[in-house]
């Protein structure tokens, strides 16, 4: 009898085929709907031995519905929040919870749905109501965040209006022509009306209820001057701009060079020659060809690098050379002999306080007109201007140095290399480093001034700068600088020193500016922001702005929203700001057929699936890393359903369900047959 279990069950399994078949046709245009597949299994009678091959089977049976994750086609739409994802991500859903929370976060769903909208709150939906959940912005809005927890992971279109923000920093980068006039006389005031000044440029400022004011940064080139550059043994030091502002908390004040930088010698060697055999720690060097005899008492310099030792005498047909001190030379090395320091001993020199004038206490017995003036073995940064063979010198600058033993050491001109390959041409006694010795180099310099909705700082508005320098006349037009920028070999000297973990300049070129303005119903507020210059340069080319950018901004208006490839949903404003609220959070299951189907275009997870709590298989990610997917705007994912094949396999399924049907009608006429017989 269990013939009409088995006619049953392929009636039964069949109807539910076609029941499959027949809702894949009834979605066929839901979008984002998997299309399923009956999956059919066959059943055997138990045995006493189930190797019998005589048993007779029991019908068919059911394993299941297959739902394949096939992507559907992509088609455009109009709807700015329809999207699509390209790929195996799921979107990911919270459900409403109708409370104050608005969501329940255990009710997570997932859906290739991509038809959403907004609620009455401005937050993304789909037509369900569940929520659409993401990563988090940052509170400025300029980036996204690793957090899809927070706000439990809720996406919110972006606001309308942006307030405005009142400028707090501004920064202009520029190259200035080297070769522009530069105002020497200092009874020549800087005024705006006259042709006082090199360039100007302006930039467009905020204040504290979002008014545009204008700002005028002008640049005048100034005489040059003198800076010290101190060789010591932790590099090249000197005392940075009037208006440097370190970028961390240290407290040294001074700009130090990077240690081992190249100190190229420029000055031509009285005589020179190739060391004939390598040298160990002795005081006699072969030359390869003749030295001159001017060569005595000369320094000695190998490889262009001064030794600190000098020639005490030549023999050899000047081809040996004896030294002051032991020397260590390569075979092959060039070696070179410099000016001699000239001869002082007993020399002294009375105290000098910032004066141009020394007084010896004996006159000198050679010429030292143009030599470094040593007080002590200090140097002193002062060449002598004049004064040879007399008891006073004068100076090419005024110094201050305390009574000691003078010593007289020649200079040369030498060109410092930085690492970013700045070329410094500077004046020494010697290119050894850590000597202490003062390098001296010519200092371009440039005069900043500025005016805001055209009132200049310090005439008509107060400022806080960090550099105050009063002009010839000030009494009279009363302008003053704001700020003072340096060049060595073009560059501002502030950022030749640079950090070496973040490739910056350790000192930034900042002024402080702050002013009193007054907004358009007569109510008074103070606009404080720092003027950062430190991206300017001084070269032979035309005057050019590289940048010019600040913080503040006026109030703006939403004029779109964009949804990029990888999910990230940002408000597009007139200002041409750009505001995150938020990136789609995408899920990757192993097992996407082990999900349930629980209507309304979702699935819930299971533990076939896996969830994401138990993180077996299940993956919480972004768009756009290759698992998950690209997620396009504007598009949908249509359902996955083959019509043609749905239909051919409902007539299919239609023969078998006819087919069971006249099996237990014989089983029927069969057993009828055999109830006659016996009767």
């Amino acid at each position: 009898m269990s013939n009409y279990t088995i006619a049953l069950s392929g009636l039964q399994n069949t109807g539910a085929a076609i029941d499959t078949v027949s809702n894949n046709i009834a979605n066929a245009n839901t979008v984002g709907y998997k299309s399923g597949e009956y999956v059919f299994a066959d059943q055997f009678t138990q045995a006493v031995n189930a190797a019998d091959r005589a048993r007779a089977g029991m019908g068919s049976t059911t394993l299941g519905v297959r739902r394949p994750m096939t992507q559907g086609t992509v088609v455009n739409s109009s709807n700015a929040l329809d999207l699509a994802v390209n790929g195996k991500g799921m979107f990911r859903l919270l459900q409403s919870s109708g409370s104050a929370d608005k969501v329940d976060p255990a009710a997570v769903y997932y859906t290739r749905n991509g038809q959403f909208g907004l609620d009455n709150e401005g937050y993304l939906v789909n037509q369900n109501g569940m929520y659409l959940t993401g990563y988090q912005p940052s509170l400025d809005g300029k980036e996204i965040t690793d957090d899809y927890i927070k706000n439990h992971g809720l996406l919110k279109m972006p606001a309308a209006n942006l307030p405005g923000s009142v400028t707090s920093t501004s920064s202009i980068g520029a190259i200035l022509d080297s070769t522009a006039q530069a105002f020497t006389d200092t009874t020549v005031e800087f005024d705006p009306a006259q042709a006082t000044y090199n360039n100007k440029t302006t930039q467009t400022v905020f204040d504290v209820d979002g008014n545009t004011r204008t700002l005028e940064v002008y640049y005048r080139r100034i005489a040059d001057t003198v800076i010290d550059i101190t060789a010591t043994t932790d590099g090249y030091v000197y005392q940075p701009g009037p208006a440097a502002v370190p970028q961390t908390s240290s407290l040294d004040p001074l700009v130090t060079l990077n240690k081992g930088l190249v100190l190229r010698m420029n000055t031509v060697a009285t005589s020179q020659g190739v060391a004939d055999g390598a040298v160990d720690n002795n005081t006699s060097i072969l030359l390869t060809n003749a030295a001159t005899a001017a060569a005595v008492n000369q320094r000695i310099y190998v490889n262009g690098v001064d030794t600190g030792q000098k020639v005490n005498a030549i023999s050899g047909d000047l081809k040996t050379i004896t030294a002051s001190g032991a020397l260590t030379i390569p075979d092959g090395a060039n070696v070179s002999f410099y000016s001699a320091y000239v001869s002082t001993a007993g020399q002294t020199a009375t105290a000098g306080t910032n004066t141009k004038s020394m007084t010896l206490s004996s006159a000198s017995s050679a010429s030292v007109t143009g030599y470094r003036v040593y007080i002590g073995g200090v140097d002193t940064g002062a060449n002598v201007e004049s004064g040879a063979g007399t008891a006073g010198l004068t100076l090419d600058r005024a110094v201050s140095w305390s009574a000691g033993a003078v010593e007289f050491r020649p200079v040369h001109n030498m060109t410092l290399i930085t690492l970013d390959g700045t070329q410094i041409n500077v004046n020494g006694t010697s290119n050894q480093e850590g000597q202490n010795q003062k390098l001296t180099s010519n200092l371009s310099q440039v005069e900043v001034y500025a005016s805001l909705d055209g009132k200049f700082y310090d005439k008509d508005l107060d400022h806080a700068g960090n550099w105050d320098i009063a002009q010839a006349g000030s009494a009279v037009k009363g302008y003053k600088p704001i700020s003072r920028i340096d060049f060595l070999g073009g560059r501002n000297i502030d950022a030749l020193s640079l950090d070496p973990v973040s490739g910056n300049p350790k000192f930034r070129t900042v002024s402080s500016l702050s002013a009193l303005v007054t907004n358009q119903a007569g109510g008074d507020s103070t606009l404080v922001f720092d003027l950062d210059l430190t991206d300017t340069s001084l070269q032979a080319g035309a005057f050019q702005i590289t940048r010019s950018n600040q913080d503040g901004e006026a109030m703006a208006r939403l004029a779109s929203v964009s949804v990029d490839e990888q999910g990230r949903i940002a408000g597009i404003y007139g200002s041409g700001k750009q505001h995150f609220v938020g990136q789609l959070a995408l899920v990757h299951f192993d097992n996407f057929e082990g999900l349930i189907p629980v209507g309304d275009n979702a699935f819930a997870a299971s533990l076939a699936s896996g969830t994401e709590a138990s993180a077996s298989g299940v993956l919480v990610g972004r768009a756009g890393n290759g698992i998950m997917g690209d997620v396009k705007a504007k598009a949908l994912e249509s359902s996955n359903v083959d019509m043609a094949s749905e239909l051919v396999r409902l007539m299919v399924l239609q023969r078998s369900y006819s087919a069971s049907s006249q099996t237990m009608r014989a089983y029927d006429q069969t057993l009828r047959d055999v109830i006659q017989m016996v009767s």
